[in-house]
């Protein structure tokens, strides 16, 4: 089963970095390098009666990765880490039908078990890193001659999908160098932040366990292919988290967390800023572990702040992923339906990976040039309520023969379709206060004692395989129910919202005038990506929401020391 998981990073750091350090060798000298051997075994790559290569790409990432992990007011934990990867994408056969149709290359090779290392030199060498480009594509080519070959045997059996319109799309080439972001030099400093703020946690006598994380990662993607596209692209990555656990008067363990993220040094919040948002946090967990639990519930829900974004990207978002509209094992939720009302008419949503910052605030999910070398593209996928697009990759679909630059992965896995910036517009919205009077109203229209507000998301799930149900799951961290008779908003706690994807969009019918912005990261078939949503509140007139499992256990026989 595929499922689509997010975990919830919002964006803001911690305190002052250090020196910057240099990052090696000019980006070019290492692009020149892969493009000789690329060159090399394009020309040469063949074995007699086997079709060669008629496409090749090579995509190196390196990362370096530091954190430290502060608990009970001290560290207790610090890595430092450097690693070269490298995919190589080699196609045999053509851009109508080549080995990427075989859904397990290799399983069926003498070899499948033979150890095979990804990893590039961590050195500036041009002999190491040809003879690592070299053994990778020897072994790959394999493979995709294996693959290819077991693909046409399958034709003498099988009918070719309908909906199958080709394995690849070409692609203009392109030359991009970016200037290489800095990096921090140590984690002194974020050692100090990271047990101050665990002290703060640890007064608190309501949480009985916490932990304090800051993680900076540098990543460079090298990219070059057959075509001439010649790629160096850099980012960096800065979060500070919290996770805090206490326990509810029920024995109920009740996580809560705040995860703050930056792409650049000068988004790094005062220390003042830092301590104000924790508090915000002890606060709301302190009151979690006081509030009622709430029964399963279904009726008018109004989403706030992240959870608009959640309930977009799990139920729309994964389901208009272009390789989804391709594979017969997927649920293909929007397959067909170009053209048709699937949201309200007031409402348009777009992809746009080109947007830098929204709302004062750095996109994580931007990006220049995606996994395969192309451009990153804004995408209207909904307009007017209408399906007019999808997230699509070098490989055609039924209704889109060409990419738009949506190609993504986290590590050595294929690219796929993946979301950059997803964001809601609308013609119609309403104010704070009018989303609340609609909410209330819809509730007492369809006899209900209250209305849900949700206001906070911890993550979310699809999943959007054939085999599984089209469903998706949002783990809400502040739900409150509203009196429908006095208004009153009551903190609960014990559920989680469930629906269905085609029933659930169409149930929204209102939007707010507020804009939210949530920076997170989403995991699917080719790892995890960094994304984002822009979103104002929605009100659905129908939502469900089941109980939460729940975890209880015992309080500690003593006190802690500090206590």
């Amino acid at each position: 089963m595929k499922k689509a998981l997010r975990l919830s990073f919002l964006a803001c750091m911690l305190t002052l970095l250090s020196t910057p350090i240099a990052l090696g060798a000019p980006p070019q000298q290492t692009l020149d390098s892969m493009a000789k051997e690329l060159e090399r075994n394009q020309k040469n790559l063949s074995v007699p009666g086997y079709p060669p290569p008629y496409y090749l790409s090579y995509l190196l990432r390196d990362t370096k990765e530091a954190s430290v992990i502060a608990r009970n007011g001290a560290p207790i934990l610090r890595r430092e880490d450097h690693r070269k990867l490298v995919f190589a994408d080699v196609r045999v056969g053509s851009f109508e039908l080549d080995n990427t149709e075989d859904p397990y290359p290799g399983m069926d090779m003498p070899n499948m078990f033979k150890p095979f290392q990804a990893a590039a030199p961590l050195v500036d060498d041009d002999r190491a890193l040809r003879r690592t480009l070299w053994a990778i594509t020897d072994n790959e080519y394999k493979k995709a001659v294996a693959s290819y070959l077991k693909i046409k045997a399958q034709g003498i059996y099988e009918e070719t999908a309908p909906s199958f319109k080709g394995s690849f799309s070409k692609a203009q080439s392109a030359q991009y160098i970016a200037q290489e972001r800095p990096f921090i030099e140590s984690l002194e400093s974020f050692e100090k932040t990271t047990g101050e703020i665990s002290t703060m946690l640890e007064e608190v006598p309501e949480i009985f366990e916490s932990a304090v994380a800051f993680t900076a990662v540098h990543h460079d993607r090298y990219f070059v292919n057959s075509e001439g596209t010649r790629l160096f692209l850099s980012d960096t990555y800065y979060s500070f988290s919290v996770q805090a656990t206490a326990r509810g008067e029920d024995g109920a363990i009740i996580p809560h967390a705040l995860v703050l993220y930056s792409r650049s040094l000068k988004e790094i919040p005062t220390r003042e800023e830092l301590e104000k948002q924790v508090k915000l946090l002890i606060e709301e967990l302190v009151a979690l572990a006081k509030a009622p639990v709430m029964p399963p519930y279904n009726g008018p829900a109004l989403l706030e702040g992240d959870t608009a974004g959640v309930f977009l990207h799990e139920a729309l978002g994964h389901r208009l992923e272009g390789h989804r509209q391709n594979q017969e094992d997927e649920g293909g939720t929007f397959r067909g339906k170009l053209g048709d009302l699937i949201l309200p008419e007031s409402i348009s949503i777009v992809d746009d990976p080109t947007l830098e910052t929204r709302e004062g605030m750095e996109m994580n999910g931007y990006y220049r040039y995606d996994d395969e070398g192309v451009p990153a593209q804004r995408v209207l996928l909904v307009d007017r309520g209408k399906l007019s697009g999808f997230l699509m990759t070098r490989r055609p679909t039924e209704d889109f023969k060409t990419t738009n630059g949506h190609a993504r992965a986290s590590g050595l896995q294929r690219p796929v379709a993946r979301m950059g910036t997803l964001m809601l517009e609308s013609t119609n919205l309403l104010s704070r206060e009018e989303m609340k009077k609609r909410l209330v109203a819809l509730a007492k229209k369809q006899g209900k004692p209250y209305a849900i507000i949700l206001r906070r998301a911890a993550s979310g799930a699809t999943n959007t395989s054939a085999w599984g149900f089209q469903a998706f799951k949002g783990v809400a961290r502040l739900v409150y129910r509203v009196d429908v008779e006095t208004g009153e908003e009551t903190l609960v706690r014990g559920v989680e919202l469930v629906g269905t994807p085609l029933s659930s969009l169409m149930k929204i019918v209102a939007v707010g005038g507020d804009v939210s912005v949530f920076n997170g990261y989403c995991g699917a078939e080719s790892g995890f990506v960094p994304v984002s949503t822009v979103t104002p509140s929605l009100l659905l007139e129908e939502l469900e929401f089941q109980k939460a499992p729940q975890i209880r256990e015992k309080k500690e026989i003593l006190p802690p020391p500090t206590l």
